[in-house]
């Protein structure tokens, strides 16, 4: 892998990581960031018990700017298959991390990568990051759902519950 590849790579993990603890953080500490409460307030429909998700996150502000669409199947299993397309400017970062079949892979402009090796450390990676956003939505009723989290304004969109998503969608072409 050549350095620009690698920094590409490590300024990915580390924009998403960021945004996962950040998220973390927020979500397990609301009511303490002076009134950064999601809003609306609204009443459970069924999300918290989803077996799929698909979802857009957007992030304004801060140092994680960009859209990212998350699909999820089989939720909270062992077999939880999880696609993550992060869009930074230019830039469509795509990882799969595919329960089923223990595997993993990335996609960061030059082709797929096999990253089954390392299938654990994606799984702790994008398991937990998935997770924050699908906790957000736990209560979510209709429309966007919007919250801030430091300087950064997060929107999720086109939010769809147990939508049916092919296992095709979880592994590399």
């Amino acid at each position: 892998m050549d350095q620009k590849t690698l920094a590409i790579v490590v300024i990915a993990i580390v924009v998403v990581a960021v945004v996962g603890v950040g998220a973390y953080w927020f979500l397990s500490n609301p009511g303490e960031n002076g009134g950064n409460e999601p809003t609306p307030t609204p009443t459970p429909t069924g999300a918290a018990d989803a077996t799929s998700l698909q979802f857009t996150v957007d992030i304004t502000g801060g140092a994680s700017e960009g859209t990212t669409n998350y699909y999820a199947k089989n939720i909270g299993t062992d077999d939880m298959m999880v696609r993550v397309e992060c869009e930074y400017g230019e830039m469509t970062l795509t990882y799969i991390v595919n329960g089923v079949q223990q595997k993993a892979w990335s996609d960061e402009g030059s082709g797929w990568v096999d990253l089954s090796d390392t299938f654990k450390d994606q799984w702790d990676l994008w398991a937990p990051t998935y997770q924050t956003y699908a906790d957000q939505l736990a209560t979510w009723t209709s429309g966007d759902w919007t919250y801030t989290d430091g300087d950064a304004s997060v929107t999720i969109t086109s939010i769809m519950v147990n939508p049916t998503l092919a296992d095709s969608l979880f592994q590399a072409p």
